[in-house]
């Protein structure tokens, strides 16, 4: 009866994180960015500055929101590696829903790569196309895009290797995207690790109205040494894409073993 209990108020914890979640997104795609380009001067530099750092203070607010209604906790590992970081290609594993918002949280001048069907999300559309890059465009506008929000303002691009969220129990594939950005940049990459429980409700072709049966929600995020690109730097594309992403396979895979041992 008590864990029926605890898991009915973890359920309702996290259908009201989604309703806030909604709710506030909507006033700052309608409201919010809208008067950042007032108070900005029009200026598409300084309105980039002003609206990225207020999405990782609203992502911040978001997740410990989550943590104090008993929804989920989070730590990270190695937490000091990401203080200050620009320029970089930031990876990491994708078992569910919430991968990006974490990470945005804790990356202040963050960029990433996005379901251009995310576009019509009326909750979030404006967010997505004022500040990030849809993977509707043709991939060579992304990486221009990409290219110059990290080298021209310091970003820090976001992708997921995979492309899309991990199916439980089956292998990791991982697209060779996410070594082009950072090859075509000269970027090194930072890999982060998400560890934890299953995160069943938020996992791929999960329902809504699922949760964990028996906790919260545990996110055990380990940054990771970055991956210099150098080393690929005088190879042909074709070649050095294919060995950076089985790099970054490797060093994820690596540290998931681990966490199962």
């Amino acid at each position: 009866m008590i864990r029926r209990i605890k898991y009915i108020r973890r359920l309702v914890s996290k259908l009201s994180s989604f309703a806030v979640f909604g709710i506030s997104s909507l006033i700052l795609g309608t409201t919010l960015l809208p008067l950042f380009h007032v108070l900005a001067g029009f200026s598409e530099k300084r309105f980039n500055v002003i609206s990225r750092r207020f999405v990782n203070k609203f992502f911040k607010f978001f997740v410990k929101y989550i943590e104090v209604t008993g929804a989920m906790r989070l730590s990270v590992e190695n937490r000091e590696l990401l203080k200050n970081i620009q320029g970089k290609v930031v990876i990491a594993n994708h078992p569910s829903l919430l991968d990006v918002v974490i990470l945005i949280s804790l990356i202040p001048n963050a960029n990433c790569i996005v379901k251009g069907a995310l576009i019509q999300n009326k909750f979030i559309s404006l967010i997505i196309r004022d500040l990030y890059i849809p993977n509707t465009l043709p991939f060579e506008e992304q990486m221009e895009r990409a290219k110059k929000s990290m080298i021209e303002d310091g970003n820090n691009l976001i992708i997921f290797p995979e492309g899309t969220r991990s199916k439980p129990g089956e292998p990791w594939f991982f697209k060779k995207g996410a070594a082009r950005f950072a090859l075509f940049a000269g970027a090194d990459v930072v890999p982060i690790y998400f560890g934890g429980n299953e995160k069943i409700g938020l996992r791929k072709e999960d329902k809504m109205l699922e949760f964990h049966p028996t906790e919260r929600y545990m996110y055990n995020l380990k940054v990771l040494p970055n991956i210099p690109v150098a080393p690929y730097k005088d190879m042909p594309m074709s070649r050095s894409a294919i060995l950076l992403t089985d790099k970054m396979k490797e060093v994820l895979e690596q540290e998931h073993k681990q966490e199962k041992l």
